[in-house]
C-alpha cells in the first residue's frame, strides 16, 4: 500500500507502507513505513480507530483518523502527535477498507476477546523488567 505524508508546508511525499494484522493481537493493526532503503518505522493503531475513521473524525488525544477527499479520491487521514506538530498520513480509502475487511473475515467485530491469550498477557505483566519471557 502507498500512503502519502502530507503537511501544511506543501509536504506531499509517497510512503510505501505494509499493513499487518495478527489475530494474537486482535485489536491492533501494525503499519510499517519504509522511509528509505534501510530505514523503517512502525505504528500500532487500533483497528476500530481505522474502521471508524473511514466514516467520521475519531480518536482521542494525539491519535486521530477521519475521512477526506482529494482530487476526487476518497481518503482516510491518520494523524499522530499534538495538533500543532502532528504527522498526517493519507491512505486511499478503498485500499484501507479492503485490508480491514480481510481482518474482519479473520476476527469479526465483537469477538476480539476470544483471541486473546490471557495467561500470556498475565505472564508478561508479572515478569520483572528485563526478565526473559518463556
Amino acid at each position: 500500500m502507498l500512503v502519502r505524508l502530507v503537511g501544511t508546508d506543501e509536504v506531499d511525499l509517497p510512503l510505501p507502507t505494509d499493513l499487518r494484522y495478527d489475530i494474537a493481537d486482535p485489536y491492533a493493526v501494525c503499519m510499517t513505513f519504509y522511509l528509505g532503503p534501510h530505514a523503517t518505522t512502525q505504528w500500532v493503531l487500533g483497528r476500530d480507530l481505522l474502521m471508524s475513521g473511514q466514516q467520521r473524525l475519531t480518536g482521542l488525544g494525539d491519535v486521530r483518523a477521519w475521512p477526506s477527499r482529494r482530487l476526487g479520491v476518497s481518503k482516510v487521514c491518520i494523524s499522530i502527535g499534538p495538533l500543532d506538530e502532528a504527522v498526517v498520513l493519507e491512505a486511499r480509502a478503498l485500499a484501507l477498507d479492503a485490508f480491514l475487511r480481510r481482518t474482519l473475515d479473520l476476527v469479526p467485530l465483537g469477538t476480539e476477546h476470544r483471541h486473546l491469550d490471557m495467561d500470556d498477557i498475565a505472564d508478561r505483566l508479572l515478569s520483572a523488567p528485563g526478565e526473559p519471557h518463556p
